[in-house]
């Protein structure tokens, strides 16, 4: 499970939080109306943004934010290299008895059409595909927060607008000039927090989780490219070693470094 995210989360707000119920009026801060508009008016500037679909299909990917486990590179190298192995020693039918073994849809898929004898071109471009539509819902959540981080101090600054325009209208009673002014700031308060503390960082969180399985992705490719052709396994372990790095741009690294990258690779 993802930990790193509902800890900073609520470490945020705990501080942040913190901080004003040891001041005075405290209270001011929890207005409903500043809410309502920026919540509301975050929520209604999405809408207008995304269709009602899209929305209802970036929410189970919310979940799954929390739920992340990163991908085991070594781990899978060292899976890869040995069903290259089983398919070198017994031959490709053989992986039909290891299909289970795959948690990955991706892999899965790959060692399927390895079984069926698909040629290595196809098998190329239906893996991409895969991984291009796996991408697809975390991609789109990210644009949606990212957006989401947009809205909200814009609406913060609107509602700070209608709070000046009606103290504006009561200058005739001095006294009540501080306190109108601060519930009016109130808002861009709420929009700052949201943007920088959920909606901002959590697309940088998505975002990182979408490249780590995209590097999961194009290790599964390779592997399945050296499968397909009959590599060896050992020369195959060798390659998918090159991808155990220190984080996500570690693919680039082996892309690069291979000696004899595959079609599979360019293609990627």
């Amino acid at each position: 499970m993802e930990k790193s995210t509902p800890i900073g989360l609520i470490a945020g707000f705990v501080l942040v939080f913190g901080a004003i119920v040891v001041g005075e009026g405290w209270t001011t801060f929890f207005d409903p109306k500043s809410l309502l508009i920026v919540v509301g008016g975050t929520a209604a500037g999405l809408l207008v943004t995304f269709t009602m679909d899209e929305v209802k299909g970036v929410v189970p990917l919310v979940k799954g934010l929390f739920g992340f486990q990163a991908p085991d590179y070594a781990a899978l190298a060292e899976q890869l290299t040995d069903f290259a192995r089983t398919a070198r020693r017994d031959g490709p039918l053989a992986l039909d008895a290891r299909v289970a073994e795959a948690e990955d849809p991706v892999l899965r898929s790959a060692l399927e059409m390895a079984v069926d004898g698909v040629a290595p071109g196809p098998a190329q471009a239906s893996l991409q595909t895969q991984s291009a539509e796996a991408a697809a819902g975390p991609l789109l959540l990210v644009k949606l927060l990212n957006k989401a981080g947009m809205y909200a101090p814009a609406f913060g600054m609107v509602g700070t607008l209608i709070g000046l325009i009606q103290m504006l209208q009561n200058l005739d009673d001095p006294s009540a000039i501080g306190p109108s002014m601060a519930v009016a700031m109130i808002t861009t308060f709420w929009g700052a927090l949201l943007a920088n503390l959920v909606f901002l960082p959590m697309a940088g969180k998505v975002q990182g989780q979408a490249q780590a399985r995209a590097k999961a992705h194009e290790m599964i490719r390779v592997g399945a490219a050296g499968i397909l052709e009959g590599d060896s396994p050992g020369a195959l372990g060798q390659r998918l070693r090159l991808y155990v790095g220190d984080g996500p741009d570690a693919a680039g690294g082996a892309a690069s470094a291979a000696a004899e990258p595959t079609p599979l690779r360019r293609a990627a």
